[in-house]
């Protein structure tokens, strides 16, 4: 098996673990559910990038369903907006209309957060269904380094193979002269 080969093997196994990720919504990237509720006449799923909700900003992603129906609401027009809460002495945010510029039913906002601590994020869905609140409480953090592990985790084992595959070739040489 030559070193190419192994490579190739590596940066393979390294995508197939980065795809199986619970967890994960992959209609805009790669959201982190963070809610899937059902409330009055709805069920709202939504995701948010980072993984984690952080200062300055933290992207929701959210599809809105009938709570009947598995299926995004495609009979109605739903018009949705987002209003914040945080700690004592924070500013609020909104409210701010969620748009829906991708496809149907999938709504994205890029929510502000001045400072870490509580925050309630409510989401407004308004249709000829009703008009119903959905409230999501967040922890908002630091931002942390962005350290990707599954693609260390990959390098390390590429250089050890290469390592192990070096250290094959240089014993079988000296082991024929």
């Amino acid at each position: 098996m030559g070193l190419a080969t192994i490579a190739v093997a590596a940066v393979c196994l390294s995508f197939v673990i980065t795809a199986w990720t619970p967890n994960t919504a992959e209609a805009n990237g790669a959201s982190t559910i963070i809610m899937d509720r059902t409330q009055g006449p709805y069920r709202m799923v939504v995701g948010i990038i980072p993984a984690r909700p952080v200062i300055p900003q933290t992207h929701l992603a959210i599809q809105v369903f009938d709570a009947t129906d598995p299926r995004p609401l495609r009979d109605t027009e739903v018009r949705m907006t987002v209003v914040t809460s945080g700690p004592p002495g924070s500013t609020g945010f909104g409210p701010q209309q969620v748009l829906n510029e991708q496809t149907l039913r999938y709504f994205e906002v890029d929510v502000p957060f001045a400072q870490t601590g509580p925050w309630d994020v409510s989401v407004t869905v308004e249709s000829e269904r009703g008009e119903e609140t959905f409230v999501l409480p967040l922890d908002v953090g630091e931002p942390g380094a962005s350290i990707q592990w599954i693609w260390i985790t990959a390098t390390l084992i590429v250089i050890i193979i290469v390592g192990v595959w070096t250290w094959l070739t240089l014993r079988r040489r000296s082991s024929a002269a």
